[in-house]
């Protein structure tokens, strides 16, 4: 099997109609007998019995008709003669049209065209041919994935620094290092952008209680919240135990939705840069520079918080390196105070660290703000109900089907939303009853439409009312 494809069972349903040569109709359109609920019928009337009582409307649709070899036909505007249709003969017409032997499964607009070129009319042939397109499961399965956002953006933001936490794997990595390191667990704090890193090697339950406990809970106290992706290290039984007994949230996004995790997938980033920039010789050695690229990213000004993490967390910048090969002010000046001058300056900033910190929070608020204005323009609005039929993506994006390779479709299903979960997220079930046990973005979801064959709308003809004149 080849490497980018992936082996999964996809549940096919049997369809009662598959396709337009088995649905008990034959291809050809020929002469109906036309009955009282055909849309033609007061028409026909009207035009061979003309002094008959009929209605003002009909008079005045049948100026644009006209009677041909028993057949109605429509007068275009541009003097072309129409045949009209009833609904098993438009039915027909429309399925050959677009999923028949010349068929090329258009959209609804441009299937309409072809069969007006094709010299067939009925009043409500523009809104039937965009239904039955949206109808056609071959187009569902296959349509493209819309990448707009569609929901807005919910921000957010801590107000105080530690109190919650973004976890997430770095990972598999390549090559592994010379201790045999193939992942890095990162946990960035929302507040102060403080980054705690390790590298581990197995993505265990274990490790990752012991990371939280050592460098998180053991420096700087037990946080409000710790927000993760899915991952079966996070979502464990001994990690729900451990967020029980110490009494934080566990947070947890929807798969395949980084943008709920996004500030530990931004460190992520920085992170790999930095650590590439410093690799030349051995990359196995990439563990070694990992404490390294810490201390560069926690001494950067952050453009979020116009500080450094190091002065935001203690008030005061870290003496550098170059501050002491290249004596700076600050040592100079530190060099000569006594003592009681010495701890008076250290108080003092410690004084001042709570207004750096709220000017700092307002900050944040202020660039939230901004990028979610920016972000909300381009999102479409997508909600979906209870008991709503719904196709899902085919996650990761461009997975290929085992068996299909490049033919593979885009979406699967259809299945059910079985519960509304906040912030856009769905939990689904199959047409079985089988409930999904992880949740999924509204964002990898889309309505689905029935054939036309299996809807209403075959079961009931357009009246004479609805014609457009």
């Amino acid at each position: 099997m080849p490497e980018d494809c992936v082996q999964r069972i996809i549940k096919i349903g049997r369809k009662s109609l598959p396709s337009v040569l088995t649905r008990g109709m034959e291809i050809e359109v020929n002469s109906a007998l036309i009955t009282k609920d055909d849309w033609r019928e007061p028409i026909m009337t009207y035009l061979q019995y003309p002094t008959l009582p009929s209605e003002k409307r009909v008079r005045i649709m049948a100026t644009s008709y006209l009677m041909w070899n028993e057949d109605l036909v429509r007068k275009s505007k541009d003097e072309v003669l129409l045949r009209c249709l009833g609904k098993t003969e438009y039915m027909k017409v429309m399925g050959e049209t677009h999923e028949g032997i010349c068929g090329a499964h258009q959209g609804g607009r441009k299937m309409c065209g072809l069969i007006r070129r094709y010299g067939y009319f009925w009043p409500t042939m523009l809104k039937d041919c965009i239904n039955y397109s949206k109808g056609c499961e071959a187009c569902q399965k296959h349509g493209p994935i819309q990448q707009a956002p569609s929901i807005p953006m919910n921000p957010v933001v801590k107000p105080w620094p530690f109190r919650g936490w973004a976890m997430d794997l770095i990972g598999k990595i390549y090559p592994a290092s010379s201790q045999q390191h193939c992942f890095i667990i990162v946990a960035t704090d929302y507040f102060t952008k403080w980054v705690e890193a390790k590298p581990i090697k197995t993505t265990t339950s274990q490790e990752i209680i012991t990371f939280i406990e050592e460098q998180i809970i053991h420096r700087f106290g037990i946080p409000e919240s710790i927000t993760t992706d899915r991952g079966s290290s996070f979502i464990s039984r001994d990690m729900l135990d451990m967020a029980e007994t110490f009494k934080f949230k566990l947070l947890q996004s929807t798969p395949y939705y980084a943008q709920a995790n996004g500030q530990a997938e931004s460190s992520n980033k920085v992170i790999i840069n930095i650590i590439r920039k410093m690799l030349e010789k051995n990359p196995k050695q990439w563990h070694e520079k990992l404490s390294e690229t810490l201390w560069a990213y926690r001494t950067s000004k952050r453009e979020a918080t116009g500080m450094t993490l190091y002065a935001l967390t203690y008030d005061h910048d870290a003496i550098l390196p170059m501050k002491i090969a290249v004596q700076s002010l600050r040592i100079a000046h530190q060099h000569g105070l006594i003592g009681e001058d010495y701890s008076q300056a250290m108080l003092l900033e410690l004084e001042e660290l709570d207004a750096s910190r709220i000017d700092t929070l307002n900050k944040l608020l202020a660039g939230k703000q901004a990028v979610s204005r920016a972000y909300n323009k381009r999102v479409r609005d997508k909600s979906f109900e209870e008991g709503e039929i719904v196709w899902k993506a085919i996650l990761p994006l461009g997975a290929h089907i085992a068996g299909y390779g490049k033919w593979s479709p885009t979406w699967e299903g259809p299945f059910i939303i079985n519960q509304i979960l906040e912030m856009g997220a769905y939990r689904l079930q199959d047409r079985e009853g089988v409930i999904h046990t992880a949740p999924i973005n509204g964002k990898w979801l889309k309505k689905f439409y029935p054939t036309m064959w299996d809807s209403q709308a075959v079961q009931t003809d357009p009246g004479i009312e609805k014609e457009q004149g």
